[in-house]
This record gives structure tokens, C-alpha cells and sequence, in this order.
């Protein structure tokens, strides 16, 4: 295997050297994505997210929704977080957030590996703003993979669930009996987790410089696989695996630019949607489902970036790439589940053309910090709101238990 990789390098260091231009060109469109876009956009998740971890809020919006999240997904409240977080901000914020709580001794090696499963989501702003609109120029497609999107990531969920449970691990009636008073449970819980970690400021500086160091190594990735996929194109790598696959599966109705689609999008998600999209001869379903299947998968550009991120804790990074297989699988077959119903809702045939305005770079940076910053805010409050919620409705139905027993 090592020589295999030391074979690789080599020959993508020849076909650097080979085609320096195009190369050069490729490195910089990666770049200027990252960052234009990755960079605002991601930061603030990864500061917000060390410093509510450090400050333990999450301990304490964990300890709420316990009852929630151990029945369905067998792993602690502090997952619901991290879910709350990818599906709200993308790749690879779900991943980071699963590798700080395993470094923080909140989560054991098989609860991490059964929350990583379905915590590595696209965010919105990529399924309805770059996918949806920008390269389907519909709205409802939009709609449509989302929802396939985000439920198949519960269905591995629920599915890894089950990934080396023991009889000891109850997870029966929502554990009701075993939280007599949640919300005191998680005030206690918050002031022994904040006492453990450093003051504030110690706190905010190394938040930064993580999440500084993560979106660095994130860019690099980009960087490096939009050469990667350039120089595929160049030398007609792609163009032959689809010949092949092509004819091996000609009996079926899969349309040879859609292949070729999916071939790209194993390595890079946004390239292999758009080339997808653009398949403008092919039956609109098929185009939706190998988008949907390439999301779900999200490419070993996306893998790269969270297996670097995983590597320095002791998850199993075959059953994670595993899990993100099922993702991709479970889309697919759910937007064949759920297409006929949006074609009866929606007029996917006639779709609505977006134009809009080209902005500068320093104006599409300043947009997504906001909106992101917003966006997180927003998601915080929510999650703060609902894991109260279910503090109080635990405590009632265990308060009406309890009065029962009495009489």
C-alpha cells in the first residue's frame, strides 16, 4: 500500500511538472473558493463550537437532550449538537465537533464512531444556494435533496445505532426514570465542566488558533484536489473509468454524462454536481439522484479533510468512509421514494431562472461571515430553547409519574 501511494505522488508530481499552467490556474480556483467561500463561511462554527465545548454549554444542552438522543441514536446528548451543527453548516464541522467531544472524554470510542456516522452533513447553503439554484436553477430540486439528504443521514444513524450495543445500555422509555430533575442535573453538570477547563481568555485563544489551523488544512485539501481532478480531465482518466462503466451497465437507463458525473464526484462534490446538472439530456430524476448520491458520499476531497481531522483520535476511519457510502446510497433511493410526490406539488419541468448580481470578493466574503455568524447564532438559540424544552417536559411527565405512584 505504501509503495502504491509513494506511485501515486510521483506521478502526480510528473503531471504537475507536465502541465504547469493548467495546474496553476486549477490551484487558484480552489483557492479562491476557499477563500471567497469555505473560509467565512466555516470559521465562526469552528470557533463558536470550541468555545461553547470549553465553556460547557454543550455538556449542558447534552445532558437535556440525553433523552432524545441516547433511544434513537445510542450515543450522549452532546450529539445533538453536533448534529445541530453539520446539518446547519456543513463539511467537516459535524466531524470536528465528534473529534473534540472524544477528546474531551465525552463521548467513548463507540459512541464517537456511531455519532460520526451521521454528523458529516452538507449544509444548506451548498443543497439550496450552489446545487438547487445555482446549477439546477430550481428552488424545489433544492427542497427535494435536502430532504433525502438530512433523513438519510438519520437513517445511518439509526442504523449505527446498533454498531456493538451491549446489553447494559438501556435505552428503553426515553430513560424517564433516571432523570427525577434534568435542568438541575445540567446546571451541575455546566459548572463542573467549566471548572475543569481554563479561564476565558486562555479559552478563546486556543478556540482561535484551532479553527484557524483546521480551515488551513480544509483549504489545503481543496487546493490540492482541484489539481487532483483537473489533471484527471487532462489526461482522460475520467472519460476511460466511464467508458467502462458505461458498458457494463448499458442495460440500464444511467446516461453516459451522468457517469461520468459520478465518476468525478467521488473525488470532488461541486464539480461532479455541476457536471450532473448540466446533463440537460437526461431525465431530470436520474440528474437528482446522482446529485443526491454525491452529496451523501461527498468525495474524497471532503473524506481527505475529515480523515486528517479524525486521525488524532482512535475512530475507525474505514467504518466512517463506510457510513458515508450508506449516505449516498440511502439518498439516492430516497429522492426515487420522493420525487413523484414533488412532481405533483411542484412543476419541476418548468423551473424558476435565478440571475444574480456578480458581486466582488470582498463583498462575497463580508456576506458569508454575516450570514454564517447569523445562522450560527441562530442555531444556538434554537438548540438552547428546545434542549429546556425537553428538560421541562421530562421533569413534568416524570412529576405526573410520580404523583400517580402516590395515590
Amino acid at each position: 500500500m505504501d509503495y502504491f501511494i509513494i506511485l501515486m505522488v510521483v506521478v502526480l508530481v510528473v503531471c504537475i511538472i507536465i502541465f504547469p499552467n493548467q495546474s496553476v490556474k486549477a490551484a487558484y480556483e480552489g483557492l479562491k473558493v476557499w477563500f471567497a467561500v469555505v473560509l467565512p463561511a466555516l470559521l465562526p462554527f469552528f470557533i463558536g463550537s470550541e468555545l461553547l465545548v470549553g465553556l460547557g454549554v454543550v455538556k449542558f444542552i447534552g445532558t437535556l437532550l440525553e433523552p432524545i438522543m441516547r433511544p434513537l441514536f445510542n450515543v450522549p446528548g452532546e450529539g445533538s449538537f453536533a448534529f445541530a451543527m453539520s446539518v446547519t453548516s456543513g463539511y467537516p464541522v459535524g466531524v470536528k465537533i465528534t473529534t473534540k467531544l472524544r477528546s474531551e472524554g465525552l463521548l467513548s470510542k463507540i459512541e464517537a464512531q456511531r455519532l460520526v456516522s451521521f454528523c458529516s452533513t452538507s449544509g444548506p447553503l451548498f443543497l439550496i444556494g450552489a446545487v438547487s439554484i445555482g446549477m439546477f436553477q430550481s428552488s424545489e430540486v433544492g427542497l427535494l435533496l435536502a430532504i433525502c439528504h438530512y433523513t438519510a443521514a438519520i437513517v445511518v444513524g439509526l442504523f449505527f445505532s446498533f454498531y456493538k450495543r451491549s446489553s447494559s445500555e438501556d435505552t428503553s422509555a426515553f430513560l424517564l426514570s433516571k432523570h427525577k430533575n434534568l435542568i438541575k442535573k445540567a446546571f451541575v453538570q455546566l459548572n463542573i465542566a467549566r471548572k475543569k477547563n481554563p479561564p476565558f481568555g486562555i479559552l478563546l485563544g486556543n478556540a482561535v488558533r484551532e479553527s484557524i489551523n483546521t480551515m488551513l488544512m480544509v483549504g489545503g485539501f481543496i487546493v490540492l484536489f482541484s489539481v487532483i481532478i483537473n489533471i484527471f480531465d487532462i489526461v482522460g482518466l475520467i472519460d476511460v473509468v466511464a467508458n467502462c462503466l458505461y458498458f457494463l451497465f448499458q442495460a440500464l437507463p444511467i446516461d453516459f454524462s451522468i457517469i461520468k458525473g459520478l465518476i468525478t464526484g467521488l473525488f470532488e462534490i461541486t464539480i461532479g454536481c455541476k457536471m450532473i446538472a448540466d446533463t440537460l439530456h437526461a431525465a431530470l430524476i436520474h440528474r437528482i439522484a446522482a446529485a443526491g448520491f454525491i452529496i451523501g458520499w461527498s468525495g474524497f476531497s471532503i473524506h481527505a479533510q475529515s480523515i486528517s481531522i479524525l486521525s488524532t483520535t482512535d475512530i475507525n476511519l474505514c467504518l466512517y468512509i463506510f457510513s458515508k457510502l450508506l449516505h449516498g446510497i440511502f439518498s439516492y433511493l430516497l429522492v426515487y421514494l420522493v420525487y413523484p410526490i414533488f412532481t405533483v406539488l411542484y412543476a419541476f419541468t418548468t423551473p424558476t431562472f435565478y440571475h444574480h448580481e456578480e458581486l466582488s470578493l470582498y463583498e462575497k466574503i463580508i456576506n458569508n461571515l454575516t450570514l454564517s455568524i447569523e445562522i450560527f447564532l441562530m442555531l444556538f438559540v434554537g438548540v438552547l430553547l428546545i434542549s429546556l424544552l425537553t428538560g421541562f417536559f421530562i421533569m413534568t411527565i416524570n412529576n405526573f409519574k410520580g404523583k400517580k405512584r402516590n395515590k
